[in-house]
């Protein structure tokens, strides 16, 4: 059995046993709460436990899944969509559109996206709102400049310049030549910001401004566990395993996107000729 082989079946197993325990949680009611539960320790009542409120904390976790996953990829879709359109249109545009953006993205890489994500977050006042906005506005730079760099190397082939004798305006341009050769390119990265965002997320709701109780979500479950460590481990270990699983898995699609990336260079398919 090959090496690929052996983590394909690793990440299957992984997300099954994920996705066994997701779907039962999100039979249950996560805000349900019961003083008379309160702590109670992972058994046969409660899988993994109860919280300081007498919440299922399976069910918490289940639902926090889902908020999390919808969120980042909210995130992912709009860094997507305005890094691919400023990263192509510096490109066409060059220039002082094209410096203009080189230095905005320079000043947003000289700082952690995660600390300028924590200063919007705050100014915005916190919340789901807030943390889409904080988290898109700082991730569309690696978009940009990955679309940028393909459309600068793209916009003298040959295809690209007959296209544009052809009579072809620079948007069609842009949405038939170039769009195509860049969609490829990023997936790995989308996989890659999609295990940040999880981890972003969790970060600024561990802050207390990310999404707001009694919402689920990991970061806050966990911040949430803090006082009750020493007595209730399962509150704070249990979500951070669940964050863990998914960055992983997240790391893991990034590294296969690579390695398929590897392998098309390698062996490059002729083109298909034009229509």
């Amino acid at each position: 059995m090959t090496a690929p082989r052996r983590s394909d079946r690793l990440l299957l197993a992984i997300a099954a046993l994920f996705a066994v325990s997701i779907a039962y949680g999100l039979t249950l009611d996560p805000i349900e709460a019961s003083l008379r539960n309160s702590l109670r320790a992972p058994g046969l009542d409660f899988l993994f436990g109860t919280d300081h409120l007498g919440r299922d904390v399976l069910a918490r976790i289940a639902h926090g899944f889902l908020r999390d996953v919808g969120l980042s990829l909210t995130i992912i879709a709009i860094s997507f969509a305005i890094g691919i359109a400023m990263g192509m249109l510096a490109a066409e545009l060059a220039g002082a559109f094209d410096r203009a953006l080189t230095f905005v993205m320079d000043l947003m890489t000289s700082l952690p996206q995660i600390v300028i994500a924590l200063i919007l977050a705050a100014h915005l006042g916190g919340g789901e709102l807030a943390l889409i906005l904080a988290l898109s506005l700082t991730g569309w730079v690696k978009y940009a400049r990955i679309a940028r760099a393909t459309a600068f190397s793209l916009r003298e082939r040959e295809f690209v310049t007959a296209a544009r004798l052809a009579g072809g305006g620079r948007l069609y341009v842009l949405r038939r030549h170039i769009l195509p050769h860049l969609l490829p390119l990023l997936s790995g990265l989308v996989a890659l910001q999609f295990g940040h965002n999880i981890l972003n997320i969790a970060a600024l709701g561990f802050l207390g401004i990310g999404v707001q109780p009694p919402a689920p979500e990991w970061g806050a479950m966990i911040a949430e566990a803090r006082p009750y460590f020493s007595r209730a481990p399962w509150l704070a270990i249990v979500p951070g395993i669940y964050l863990f699983v998914v960055t992983m898995v997240a790391l893991m699609l990034t590294r296969r996107s690579g390695v398929r990336q590897e392998r098309a260079d390698a062996n490059p398919q002729p083109a298909a000729p034009p229509r």
